[in-house]
């Protein structure tokens, strides 16, 4: 990992990812690029709508004195830059530009950024950014220092599976554990339908297949000097996901916006959206290719 790019708005919530990101940066060695996103002023001339302040260099100066802030704690890779225009292009845009590895930001803030996530800003992002997405709602209720274990929700397919080499590279540095989580779903009661004396055995089938699964994944990951473990627990993904996360003292969940079953909706559908307005810990998504 070699750069990680913060969207700031001048909030305190939009500040609460920098702690993550300078984390993050001091394990990899990695370049942090704070950036600021300033729509054009209402007309020709005119600053802050009447005011005399002008909005690009009060970005620049409130980005100075966080990035000098950050230097003085010892980061030495940090820089910032202020770009005109939408939230979401600049960020996207300046990902791309900037070659991030990854996209760190705040499901809340004052303006520009500060929509909720499932508003058009964060949406957009998720969808177009060519990096994964860390992001965190609201402010956390630990240090990012406190963080020893990584919840990776599977569901079988290679689609869900592409977070795997992402979740490695940031367990590598941390020396963190990593815990493959595969929720086996309810079955439809259209799919059970006239052989209901069997749904046990079905059942304990699905659990079985998931259990060789997860094996066979965790196995490829140790055999690569990470830390793995995992479970099969039987209950709707968003609950699952949940009751372990809290159970285990998870600091991070990591999943991709695509799947076979289970997560294999899009990210802005019931399961993963539920998850992150629930989850009290920092969330990466990554938004896999298609099958």
């Amino acid at each position: 990992m070699n750069r990680i790019l913060v969207p700031l708005d001048e909030s305190p919530a939009s500040e609460a990812i920098v702690r993550v990101a300078e984390a993050l940066a001091r394990a990899h060695g990695a370049e942090l690029i704070l950036l600021r996103a300033v729509r054009p002023a209402a007309g020709p001339g005119s600053a802050a709508l009447g005011s005399d302040v002008d909005p690009v260099a009060e970005a620049a100066s409130y980005l100075k004195r966080l990035s000098e802030t950050l230097r003085a704690g010892g980061l030495a890779r940090v820089r910032w830059d202020v770009r005109r225009g939408a939230a979401e292009q600049a960020i996207t845009t300046a990902a791309a530009r900037e070659r991030v590895d990854l996209i760190a930001m705040t499901t809340h803030g004052r303006g520009g950024i500060g929509r909720l996530l499932l508003g058009s800003v964060a949406e957009s992002v998720v969808r177009s950014a060519p990096a994964p997405v860390l992001l965190i709602r609201g402010r956390l209720s630990s240090s990012p220092g406190t963080i020893t274990k990584i919840l990776v929700p599977l569901d079988g397919s290679n689609l869900s599976a592409e977070i795997l080499p992402i979740v490695e590279r940031l367990a590598g540095p941390f020396d963190l554990t990593i815990a493959l989580l595969h929720a086996v779903e309810p079955m439809p009661t259209s799919a059970v339908a006239g052989v209901s004396s069997r749904r046990e055995e079905m059942i304990a089938f699905r659990q079985e297949e998931a259990e060789r699964y997860l094996s066979k994944v965790a196995s490829a990951l140790e055999e690569k000097g990470l830390r793995v473990r995992h479970a099969v627990r039987a209950g709707q993904a968003v609950d699952v996901i949940q009751q372990y996360a809290g159970e285990e003292g998870i600091g991070l969940i990591a999943m991709t916006t695509h799947g076979r079953t289970g997560l294999g909706r899009l990210f802005f559908g019931s399961v993963a959206e539920r998850v992150l307005r629930a989850a009290p810990v920092p969330v990466l998504v990554w938004k896999a290719r298609e099958e």
